[in-house]
């Protein structure tokens, strides 16, 4: 079966044409190639290999064909690919055929001559139907990862073995340290270890070490008693003390003085603590999940980050891949950020156009999934209700920073090269017909000369007309 591979990207429904008559399979093109990509077979066997061969969404199937006839034939389509839509069109009313095709798992049946206008009905809910059940297909494997993963969103194979320790882990008491870039969702992978496992009806409390000042981090982490130290009017509890029996993340641990990484130590070890101030231990039951966006084994080499703490917090390590080395799930993260962001902002979800999605795609994101989820918030705030996303419609991407090259292009060359690739793709396949062309890409014939022209798209030598 095709995957769903981009809900974001809606592409024209690709309609299989199967008679064995030439001049219906003309009319039935010529009828239907304004909305829908035609593709055509004059016999079962071809077909078949059609299916075999591409992403078929619907086939109109004469059921009289020569030698493989047209219930034979939607079998081993169905057997291909159960979700393509079949209608069948037959020259006879037989009762008969009609009940043992959608018994065969035809969606509808329709015999000739065919009001054009009923055709087109039959094949508009075929296709509504189809979306809705990829919609719907879609939204469950969503679901079940992010039942599995938390809100930790992807389908890319370098997270995959990050799923399997976040599902290994959340089973255990071990401490974990999540490694990776700034904006890799390493909190997520926090709370997904946290939302899965024994712990997840217990507290789950987020500590950024790096934006608490050091000398208030002791009493941030582990509480003081009143009088302590100036200022300290009463008696506060840390957040140790609060994550008693659950979970808690220390982001930016690379941060933490050095005195506190010796208390956070005997914390792991001994399972207990003393706030400021105070000589009374006090016991808890935490799991600790540390994350840094630094190379802590560097930090040790340095002597900025002590050994014992190094290797206590690094029972189970978890490296999270930038962005830029799973691209596959950009599509995937842009369609949850615009139906999250649409609802924020509250606008309707606007559909992305194909060379949009592809300019996301090619960019760095050197912020990674934080950026792109704030560039899609940007987006949405951004667009016209109702109105498609197109790629003139985005946004400037921000500069990338040294390192950070985009496959030695910038974001514009890149888009260029994309757009290029795409009309003369089109051209190709309309034999370098402008009109035709210019209505399988839905514009005028006049934008796409000025296009071919911007960008020095020149009809191959062969095609020339005269």
């Amino acid at each position: 079966m095709w995957p769903f591979k981009d809900a974001c990207v809606k592409r024209p429904a690709v309609i299989l044409i199967v008679d064995d008559d030439e001049c219906m399979r003309d009319t039935l093109r010529i009828l239907l190639q304004d909305n829908y990509e035609i593709t055509t077979a004059k016999d079962g066997l071809e077909a078949i290999n059609a299916v075999m061969s591409r992403p078929i969404d619907m086939a109109l199937l004469d059921v009289n064909l020569p030698g493989l006839d047209g219930i034979k034939t939607l079998e081993r389509i169905r057997e291909v690919d159960a979700d393509i839509g079949v209608i069948i069109i037959s020259a006879s009313d037989s009762s008969r055929k009609a009940v043992m095709a959608l018994r065969k798992g035809a969606y509808d049946y329709i015999t000739k001559p065919f009001d054009n206008d009923d055709l087109l009905s039959t094949i508009k809910r075929c296709s509504d139907r189809l979306n809705l059940r990829k919609e719907v297909k879609y939204l469950r494997e969503e679901l079940q990862t992010r039942s599995e993963h938390g809100d930790v969103i992807s389908r890319s194979a370098k997270m995959k073995r990050v799923f399997e320790l976040i599902k290994a882990v959340s089973a255990t008491s071990s401490y974990v340290l999540i490694t990776g870039e700034s904006g890799t969702g390493k909190e997520l992978v926090a709370r997904a270890i946290q939302s899965i496992g024994s712990r997840k009806d217990k507290p789950f409390v987020a500590v950024n070490c790096g934006a608490v000042p050091s000398e208030l981090m002791e009493s941030e982490l582990f509480g003081h008693e009143k009088g302590a130290f100036t200022g300290a009017h009463v008696r506060k509890i840390g957040k140790f003390e609060y994550a008693d029996g659950g979970t808690i993340f220390l982001d930016e641990v690379s941060t933490l003085p050095t005195h506190l990484q010796t208390k956070l130590l005997r914390v792991l070890q001994e399972k207990t603590f003393e706030r400021v101030g105070s000589n009374t231990p006090i016991n808890v039951d935490v799991r600790v999940i540390a994350a840094t966006n630094v190379d802590l084994a560097s930090e040790v080499k340095k002597g900025n980050f002590r050994e014992d703490l190094y290797y206590r917090l690094k029972v189970v390590p978890i490296e999270l891949p930038p962005l830029r080395d799973r691209k596959e799930d950009i599509p995937l993260l842009v369609r949850h950020f615009l139906q999250k962001k649409s609802q924020k902002c509250c606008k309707p979800v606007p559909e992305i156009k194909p060379a949009a999605m592809a300019a996301l795609c090619e960019y760095s994101w050197p912020g990674n999934v934080r950026e792109l989820e704030n560039f899609v918030e940007l987006i949405v705030v951004l667009s016209r209700d109702g109105e498609e996303i197109r790629l003139e419609d985005l946004p400037v991407f921000p500069a990338e920073p040294k390192g950070y090259a985009m496959k030695d292009r910038n974001f514009r060359e890149a888009c260029r090269s994309f757009e290029r690739n795409y009309i003369i793709g089109v051209l190709n396949k309309t034999n370098w017909n402008r009109i035709e062309a210019a209505k399988r890409m839905k514009i005028h014939r006049n934008t796409l000369l000025i296009k071919m022209k911007t960008l020095a798209i020149k009809e191959p030598g062969f095609h020339r007309r005269r």
